[in-house]
């Protein structure tokens, strides 16, 4: 009787578990560890029919205390959204609709950036005051009023474990977000293997580079010490060449005289010709006197004779100019026969002389022609010169500007292998970065007893899949071993266990990232596996086409994760 008028609660109603409600999951885990039956479902309908006429609502004091923890003491919760939550918490059945409904809530406090530990408080403070209310209505029935406020306490603890679990989960979403992406951008530093190999390529061509730079060096010294010979031959053929033109301009003075002497011949021998012509002519004339004398002496003699005794002196005179006519003719035979003789000589001397006139004409025509020639010829020897000289002075230049470029790209690889060693060390670095926030991201998760969403398992995956990414690439630097065993199925991992799971296909089954993912997924895991089994083998240029897929199809995974978790994302919006 004392027990129904004052009524208390026992150790083993503390400890009483279970729940007659049918759902699934973590959520009936909840209900059951509340011991939350459909009967308390019915208390809190029966309470807010009592509620609803209390001054202030509970509305009202939701909003003050709302305006109270809120970081510029502005509600940002609105109404609308406060009371569909009142209504939900008294009327509405405890199922996986409430859950959804209660928590997208829930996730407006973290939205708005509300302390957790306050708006824990402000639901003890609603309980208490609604505590208050059923004492103040059901005070005159003790059983129930405590039946009545086990229904509520269990109703709040059920919430204020939802409200729990969703601080948790968001505080280790951001927190595994952060991690992703801090591993993400650590992750880009991976591409130090790049530079390594870039500069171990670069090393090598600086190495060609200065052999070749002192080839180039030992050949432009040649090429100077032969110009300076040059230049000194060209200095001497400059000497020579001068001397050459004087000499030949002598030499043409001479035939230009020689030539003013042979016009001089040729008008002498002229004029003898004309000479010889004219004894030619006297020959002439005088044969002919000759030939009339010896006619008239003929002539006289014959008179003589005919003159007798009387003509006997007569023809003796006749008879000495006969013979004086007969010998003059016979003199001028001879004369004439030399004058021919002299006429035809000096006629080939006169042809001889033509022609030597005729040549040595020529030769002295290309003789001036030459001159201009032979001054060019000097000028471009001594330009030749100058050129040569110059050409010695900037080889010489070269040869010491190249060796100096020699010196410094000797520098320059001492300063790549310094920068190898550096990558190298920034690398193990890197490495070991990237372990430890790996184990930070795993602590994380570890240390926090609770079911992870499907947004912190997409974030968690997420941070695997980079990590997985890593390793690979640190593989090819050595810092990381990754035996063929080690790469699991892709249905075997964090990301393939949660895409295979039926509630991951109940809610993402019809969305396009969702079926493009784990084809994607598959090429990952399996070009990861290709790689390393290349790079343990010794194929590295195998392994290097397989790490190319494993970036390819990384790319895709990423994306359609993190259109997933937008998706998750709006749907936290949406009340």
């Amino acid at each position: 009787m004392f027990a129904t008028i004052r009524p208390k609660l026992e150790m083993a109603q503390l400890l009483q578990r279970g729940t007659d409600i049918n759902t699934v999951g973590r959520f009936k885990d909840t209900l059951a560890f509340n011991n939350f039956h459909k009967r308390d479902e019915e208390n809190l309908k029966e309470l807010y029919s009592k509620l609803m006429e209390c001054t202030p609502s509970m509305r009202d004091i939701f909003t003050k205390y709302l305006e109270e923890i809120a970081p510029n003491k502005h509600n940002p919760i609105s109404n609308q959204y406060i009371e569909k939550y009142l209504n939900a918490f008294f009327l509405h059945p405890r199922d996986e609709k409430y859950v959804d409904e209660t928590v997208r809530f829930f996730y407006l406090f973290r939205h708005h950036k509300l302390e957790p530990g306050k708006t824990i408080v402000i639901f003890n403070q609603f309980a208490f005051y609604v505590t208050t209310h059923i004492l103040y209505n059901f005070g005159y029935k003790p059983a129930k009023a405590f039946d009545l406020m086990r229904s509520f306490q269990g109703a709040v603890n059920i919430d204020q474990e939802l409200l729990f679990e969703v601080a948790t989960e968001r505080m280790i979403e951001h927190a595994v977000s952060e991690v992703s992406a801090l591993m993400d951008t650590n992750s880009q530093i991976m591409y130090m293997k790049d530079l390594v190999y870039s500069l171990d390529r670069q090393n090598e061509e600086i190495q060609s580079s200065t052999a070749a730079t002192e080839q180039i060096t030992a050949s432009i010294t040649e090429v100077a010490k032969t110009s300076a010979r040059i230049s000194e031959k060209t200095a001497d053929s400059v000497k020579y060449a001068t001397n050459s033109k004087n000499t030949i301009d002598l030499a043409l003075n001479e035939i230009f005289k020689t030539e003013e002497t042979f016009t001089s011949i040729v008008e002498s021998f002229s004029e003898l010709q004309k000479r010889v012509n004219d004894i030619e002519n006297v020959v002439t004339l005088i044969k002919e006197i000759a030939d009339q004398t010896n006619l008239l002496a003929l002539n006289a003699s014959i008179e003589a004779a005919r003159a007798g005794e009387h003509g006997k002196g007569f023809a003796v005179v006749a008879q000495e100019v006969r013979k004086l006519a007969e010998n003059t003719v016979s003199a001028l035979g001879e004369v004439s026969s030399n004058v021919q003789h002299l006429k035809s000589y000096s006629s080939n001397v006169a042809t001889s002389i033509s022609q030597t006139t005729t040549i040595i004409k020529e030769a002295t025509n290309e003789a001036k022609d030459s001159l201009p020639l032979l001054s060019s010829i000097v000028e471009a020897i001594e330009e030749i010169n100058v050129d040569v000289t110059n050409t010695a002075a900037i080889s010489e230049q070269q040869a010491a500007a190249i060796d100096e470029v020699s010196h410094r790209m000797v520098q320059i690889s001492d300063l790549q292998d310094d920068i190898r060693e550096l990558g190298q060390a920034t690398s193990a670095g890197i490495h070991q970065l990237g372990a430890e926030i790996n184990h930070f991201r795993l602590s994380i998760v570890e240390n926090n007893n609770v079911q992870l969403s499907s947004n912190a398992l997409l974030q968690l995956s997420k941070a695997d899949h980079i990590l997985w990414k890593w390793r690979v690439y640190n593989m090819f630097l050595g810092l990381e071993r990754i035996e063929k065993n080690e790469v699991s199925s892709h249905r075997d991992c964090r990301l393939g266990k949660w895409y295979s799971s039926e509630k991951a296909r109940d809610r993402f089954g019809k969305e396009r990232a969702y079926i493009e993912l784990d084809s994607h997924h598959q090429k990952v895991h399996e070009a990861a596996k290709r790689a390393a089994v290349s790079y343990n083998a010794g194929k590295i240029s195998d392994a290097e086409l397989a790490l190319i897929e494993v970036e390819s199809s990384s790319q895709q995974v990423l994306q359609y994760i993190n259109e997933l978790i937008e998706k998750l994302e709006k749907e936290r919006s949406i009340i």
